[in-house]
């Protein structure tokens, strides 16, 4: 049998009466003409039906005070009955033809639609409707689609029909590459769409212009977190997804202080799965942030203690990186440290779980120098040799020891160096959806090395030469796309 979903009404003597789950307006009748005919309709057992009635058609105020002596009648159920059939018209918008919505339907029966329906003769009772993001399939990287639902409940009465119409659109950011890079004047977030990154060439990308600088990360939802430079104190900022549409001033949602007495006080901005933000700080710490019940955007930003502080760095560290089992990555003084999930719920002053130094794999090792971290969906971890213009892969066997090692890199990668700014430094990385793996270059260009590429060593002598080299005039400080490639271990990857 299926279950009757009942929800109380409680009746007012001096307003109106209880309405169905799709609202049925009153009548203009008295106020107490309509609490006499609330008690008749839903108990039928007032001291005064005939009076509530008289003042239902009651034109005034003596009809309505009349018919106020209806509301002695008891509060009875509005019932939205599992009987009968009725119609659901989906109605699905805003998709590309490529792209199949996600519409659940759940009640007396339930349904998964990918397009505008229209089911009938469907059993009766309460239903509710959700919609899930959905994605094109971009190669490099893909649109996300978040849905709006005009009713997201409703009761299907016996030989009713429902419209319920679901509106997809674009979330902001998604299908682009972003490039936080420095100009003469503020901070500027370049977003380059999927199709403008095909080949080499100079794309203009769509811009904001952020007080934000050095690093930055992006959550599930595409809200763009990062450090501010905007304010005598620095700070860690979000910049809700919808400002990065470039369209007005965009001002920040959340905004906290973080006291430092050193520049720059924060270098690396990274967020775990659950959503926590971490930075690295001048003062050699790894502070945790928690933003729950932040300012609004009309607010100052305010002090924030910081969670967790984790203190047993012997120098700052420049980048941050998880992997997928939740541990923490650093790449501090050219070394690359993890610390353990189990240890990042409290302060803790002691030595990093794992210090590894890195060589290249030859005769005559070099020792290789990491700057900025990005794991690759195998767990293997790619680290930027900034001032030496390459990049290396630490195979993922090799982190899982605990202790001081010394290890040699799986790859490494030389990369031409700037004749024309010996003094241009790479930062930080991102993967895309192929598993290309796209990088500052020279000042005023960056690049795609594919997949294939990195799987083979090269040298000075003899650098890689990357698949797509993009030319858009400025210093890039880090990379970040939205959505992440799914199996990367970063809060913003998709499905």
């Amino acid at each position: 049998m299926r279950s009757v979903l009942v929800s109380l009404c409680l009746v007012s003597a001096l307003f109106s009466a209880c309405s169905s789950t799709d609202g049925v307006e009153p009548t203009n009748g008295g106020a107490g003409g309509m609490s006499g005919g609330a008690g008749k309709a839903s108990g039928g057992a007032g001291a005064n039906d005939a009076a509530g009635a008289s003042g239902a058609s009651g034109a005034g105020d003596e009809a309505g005070a009349a018919g106020s002596a209806g509301s002695a009648g008891s509060d009875g159920p509005s019932v939205c009955l599992d009987a009968g059939l009725g119609e659901i018209e989906l109605v699905v918008t805003g998709l590309p033809v490529t792209v199949a919505a996600r519409v659940r339907i759940s009640g007396p029966e339930e349904s998964l639609e990918s397009e505008s329906t229209t089911l009938s003769s469907v059993s009766g009772g309460q239903y509710v409707v959700s919609a899930q993001r959905v994605y094109d399939a971009n190669p490099l990287v893909r649109t996300a689609y978040d849905a709006q639902v005009d009713r997201p409940s409703f009761c299907l009465e016996d030989d009713g029909t429902q419209t319920v119409n679901v509106n997809y659109a674009k979330v902001t950011p998604s299908n682009r590459l972003w490039a936080l890079v420095r100009t003469h004047g503020p901070t500027t977030l370049l977003g380059f769409a999927a199709n403008q990154l095909a080949a080499s060439g100079s794309p203009d990308g769509a811009s904001a212009s952020l007080p934000v600088e050095r690093s930055m990360a992006f959550d599930h939802d595409g809200n763009l977190w990062a450090a501010s430079t905007g304010d005598a104190q620095p700070s860690v900022v979000r910049y809700s997804a919808a400002w990065l549409a470039g369209v007005g001033v965009p001002r920040t949602d959340f905004a906290f202080s973080v006291p430092a007495n050193c520049a720059p006080a924060i270098q690396a901005v990274a967020l775990d799965a659950s959503g926590n933000v971490w930075l690295s700080s001048c003062s050699k710490q790894v502070l945790r942030l928690d933003p729950m019940g932040s300012p609004g955007a009309s607010e100052e930003p305010e002090d924030l203690a910081a969670s967790v502080t984790l203190s047993g760095l012997n120098q700052p560290s420049e980048d941050l990186a998880f992997d997928s089992a939740g541990n923490l990555w650093l790449a501090a003084g050219g070394r690359v440290l993890r610390f353990d999930r189990a240890r990042l719920g409290s302060d803790d002053s002691g030595a990093p779980d794992l210090a590894l130094d890195v060589t290249s794999d030859e005769a005559t090792p070099q020792a290789l120098v990491a700057n900025f971290l990005a794991f690759d969906t195998s767990g293997n971890l790619w680290a930027i040799d900034s001032a030496g213009h390459a990049l290396f892969e630490v195979a993922k066997s090799d982190l899982d020891q605990e202790g001081t090692h010394t290890v040699a890199a799986k790859v490494k990668i030389a990369l031409a160096l700037p004749s024309v700014d010996p003094y241009a430094m790479m930062s930080r990385p991102a993967f895309d959806d192929e598993g290309s793996l796209w990088l500052p270059l020279v000042t005023g260009e960056f690049g795609k090395l594919t997949a294939e590429q990195l799987a083979v060593s090269s040298s000075a002598a003899t650098p890689t030469v990357p698949a797509v080299v993009i030319s858009h005039g400025a210093s890039s400080d880090a990379f970040a796309f939205f959505p992440a490639a799914g199996g990367l271990p970063l809060p913003s990857a998709q499905p």
